[in-house]
């Protein structure tokens, strides 16, 4: 008998992994341009070539798809997942948000300037911290999913 807070279909975990990384990338992107506002009027950094609203999009909801989709897949084929996929998503937060600490990080091959590398390195963070421990609790939430 179905209650007012179940539902009729089950979603198995490829579908969880998917639509959690989707609802997380939105919710990641909208935190991550809310950052990109307020860092630039703290630090007045305006070039907008490379780092700008468009690519704070693109950037961060396929990024979390993908980790919705990884999560997945670690959790139907590796024992402990959950553990494995923290922990990778960590591992790999910490080597993509410091890559442009290094001097020449541009397209142009110019140095980043500091405030550039402020705010790619806190986009990272934000993009790396929601994929490792949001995609898992918005995947599993029984709530979300009317179990």
């Amino acid at each position: 008998m179905l209650t007012e807070s179940s539902s009729a279909y089950h979603y198995n975990i490829s579908a969880r992994g998917i639509l959690g990384g989707l609802f997380v990338g939105i919710g990641a992107t909208v935190i991550n341009l809310i950052f990109d506002f307020v860092y630039r009027k703290i630090t007045g950094y305006e070039f907008a070539e490379f780092i700008n609203i468009n690519t704070i999009i693109f950037f961060t909801i396929p990024t979390l798809v993908l980790g919705g989709i990884v999560y997945s897949l670690i959790l139907q084929f590796i024992k402990p997942g959950l553990v494995v996929y923290i922990g990778l998503c960590l591992v790999l937060t910490a080597v993509v948000a410091f890559i442009p600490l290094g001097p020449y990080m541009l397209p142009t091959g110019e140095p980043m300037p500091e405030s550039a590398r402020g705010l790619t390195l806190g986009v990272e963070l934000i993009t790396g911290l929601m994929g490792a421990f949001a995609i898992p609790y918005f995947a599993e939430h029984p709530k979300v999913w009317g179990d």
